[in-house]
């Protein structure tokens, strides 16, 4: 690992052991990807047609860092028994997570500043066309591209710390080495396995095995939101995120 490297793996493992947060998290997970990977060309099939390129953030883009905080297990154990419902604490961990990383990206773009390097990040969510509800630029999706996990039936990435928590990515100019990528698929229901836990966990019903409805997804997000009014844009549910590889992949 090089220094850089290093340097910004210890800088958001401080600042999240730092967070004066309600929510407690688990150890985060940090990976990087060239900005020239062929993955984000292929991106444009997976996600929306117009994903960004590192390069249309960032001329002169090299690496992109991307860092996931894992929820810690009382947070997914709350949202687990609020079925079908939605717990308090995991609401109020989708607020303030959010809010963290993106504090975490804008110090840490200020850090690379003072070293010298160019880094721009993009906010962690909220960041989508209201019509096609696609981003255009997908923060679990990037974080596939730098090996931090595999997409599972759910449509999440599940990592080596599980599906629950959130991502953020931040887009640099500097050379950083990547890692080789994993391609084991975590999820036991794309392998052959019969877990359907997310599917069975979905208040709506808007996720099947053969995909996932966004617009009635984000119809029941807009109910929950509703529901607590004192926390802020609340547009959250998890009840697919709290099965088997919530905290860790299934075959562990």
């Amino acid at each position: 690992m090089n220094d850089l490297a290093l340097f910004i793996r210890e800088f958001i493992a401080e600042r999240v052991r730092r967070a004066q947060t309600a929510t407690r998290y688990r150890e985060p997970l940090v990976g990087f990807v060239a900005a020239d990977d062929p993955g984000f060309h292929h991106l444009r099939e997976m996600v929306t047609p117009d994903h960004y390129l590192p390069t249309d953030l960032l001329p002169g883009a090299r690496s992109v860092v991307v860092f996931f905080l894992p929820f810690a297990a009382e947070v997914v154990g709350a949202n687990r028994e609020a079925h079908p419902g939605v717990a308090r604490e995991w609401v109020l961990a989708y607020v303030e997570t959010n809010r963290l990383l993106s504090e975490i990206a804008r110090g840490l773009v200020e850090a690379l500043a003072a070293q010298g390097v160019g880094a721009v990040a993009r906010p962690p969510t909220h960041d989508f066309d209201p019509l096609s509800l696609s981003s255009r630029w997908s923060h679990k999706s990037v974080a596939m591209l730098a090996g931090l996990g595999s997409f599972g039936l759910h449509h999440m990435l599940i990592t080596e710390a599980g599906c629950a928590g959130r991502f953020n990515s931040v887009i640099t100019d500097a050379e950083i080495p990547t890692e080789v990528r994993p391609s084991q698929v975590q999820c036991p229901a794309l392998v052959g396995g019969d877990c359907r836990t997310c599917v069975d966990g979905c208040p709506v019903g808007a996720l099947t095995p053969q995909g996932l409805d966004k617009k009635a997804c984000y119809c029941h997000l807009l109910t929950v939101d509703a529901q607590f009014p004192d926390l802020g844009r609340t547009t959250v549910c998890g009840q697919c995120a709290v099965g088997p590889c919530s905290t860790h992949p299934p075959a562990d």
